[in-house]
């Protein structure tokens, strides 16, 4: 979440809390790979049955932390999760499991549930490259900075003085779009939503960022694409 005041402005575009999501404070672009994370195919997937939630909540609720996380991965292999969807979830903290993967090039999107979340259940990550994956809410990898030069944003933040960023629709898959680039490389248009103050706000803008990779799969970092109110 982002949060903006006259007084505020620059600490709070460098420095996000993205309410149920870890926040990570902004550290450019210079990410470097993860040695040892495997590929992703759809072998991945997991499809949750209609009775998982329940044998949760009875199997696992009293538990906590290490346990409560073995748990949920026990009872994932025990409804049908393949190998690969278990290194995957293990790969979310044991928070969440990749419900379907698109084929995007050298690097594919994966969309992700997160069952346990009070809101933001669902979640897209760029997958196959490098880094292996890159979660599009972890502000680390966004250049937040790029705000700061959009007059509509600015507009907006000076009349709306706690105008916050928020994630835009993760659950449909014909979002993130994927575009190639000049030499072989992606870039995917990633909304998120400016709304005003909370969740449940009024949506005050869309803003899209391009998450761009090489033509290898290295991440090459974040631009600000548009910011477009919305409601006038």
């Amino acid at each position: 979440m982002l949060n903006n005041t006259n007084d505020r402005l620059e600490l709070k575009i460098r420095g996000i809390v993205l309410v149920l999501l870890v926040c990570a404070t902004a550290r450019g672009q210079n990410v470097q790979p993860e040695p040892g994370t495997p590929r992703f195919d759809s072998s991945a997937v997991w499809h949750a049955p209609a009775h998982f939630r329940k044998e949760l909540d009875s199997r696992c609720d009293t538990l906590s932390g290490n346990a409560f996380q073995n748990c949920f991965l026990e009872l994932m292999k025990e409804m049908g999760a393949t190998s690969e969807a278990i290194r995957f979830t293990e790969l979310t903290d044991t928070t969440g499991y990749m419900r379907r993967l698109v084929r995007a090039g050298s690097v594919d999107i994966a969309y992700v549930c997160y069952p346990f979340r009070a809101n933001e259940n669902f979640g897209v990550t760029l997958v196959n490259g490098r880094p292996g994956m890159i979660d599009v809410d972890d502000f680390q990898y966004v250049d937040l900075t790029l705000l700061k030069k959009d007059s509509t944003y600015l507009d907006i933040v000076n009349e709306f003085p706690d105008a916050a960023v928020w994630p835009g629709d993760r659950y449909l898959f014909n979002q993130p779009a994927c575009e190639p680039l000049p030499g072989g490389g992606q870039r995917f248009a990633v909304e998120y939503m400016l709304k005003n103050g909370c969740h449940s706000c009024a949506n005050l803008a869309a803003v899209k960022f391009a998450f761009d990779f090489d033509r290898t799969g290295n991440f090459i970092g974040t631009r600000l694409i548009s910011v477009t109110r919305l409601g006038k």
